[in-house]
């Protein structure tokens, strides 16, 4: 995940940033940080904006932050650019926490859904713990077809924390299998550390043939040089 950074704000109080930095949700899923950028600088200088993306995939989590210089140029985006509609999107804009622990933890990741499973379905289904803000339901990239797999994405760590509570392990209805809810973030620390077990394993059998390659070689010339 990348920052676009405008410049200045170096010796900036963490106080200054409570009333400059902004959270955006609800964006397109194709929106990119020069849109975003675009968008809010016509309100103000921008001093940075970011559009939260897995680091891995580039898949947008649908939400970013926008860091203007002066806090009253903040406070005129959230009255101005709340509740815009952006494609198929109505933007949410307020200010961000100060602490990320409570954002970084209300991304959830939930796998066996029923493959048939739509948008409003999964509003049904978490949405009695919580505001989401965001959610997306993942399809493959060559059918186009739901993969039963999606990101829901919650106001307030606390409803996250109850949705996983309530929901990991529970069948749904056309469900064949129990869901599985956990946080997000858990998800893609397992993909990395599944990636990098894998690369290492990889390296090791690669070297290993290497090497048996290397004696083979050895022996067929000690053999040369044993008839000469």
């Amino acid at each position: 995940m990348n920052m676009t950074d405008f410049g200045g704000g170096q010796n900036r109080s963490q106080a200054d940033d409570a009333r400059t930095n902004l959270i955006v949700n609800y964006l397109p899923q194709n929106m990119t940080e020069k849109e975003l950028y675009s968008m809010f600088v016509t309100i103000g200088p921008v001093e940075s904006c970011r559009v939260m993306k897995d680091f891995k995939t580039g898949y947008s989590y649908g939400f970013g932050f926008v860091n203007y210089s002066k806090a009253e140029d903040a406070a005129h985006a959230i009255s101005t650019l709340n509740g815009l509609q952006v494609q198929n999107k109505r933007l949410k804009v307020s200010f961000a926490r100060p602490s990320g622990e409570d954002i970084k933890e209300t991304n959830l990741y939930v796998t066996n859904l029923p493959k048939n499973v739509t948008e409003g379905q999964l509003e049904v289904l978490f949405g009695k713990f919580g505001t989401i803000v965001q959610k997306n339901l993942l399809k493959d990239k060559i059918t186009g077809l739901p993969r039963g797999v999606a990101f829901v994405r919650f106001d307030r760590k606390e409803e996250a924390m109850d949705a996983i509570q309530q929901m990991n392990g529970v069948i749904p209805e056309g469900g064949t299998e129990p869901l599985q809810v956990k946080i997000a973030e858990e998800h893609g620390k397992q993909k990395a550390a599944y990636y990098a077990g894998w690369q290492a394993g990889y390296t090791q059998s690669r070297a290993a043939a290497c090497n048996f390659a290397f004696q083979n070689w050895m022996k067929r010339q000690n053999r040369m040089h044993a008839h000469t």
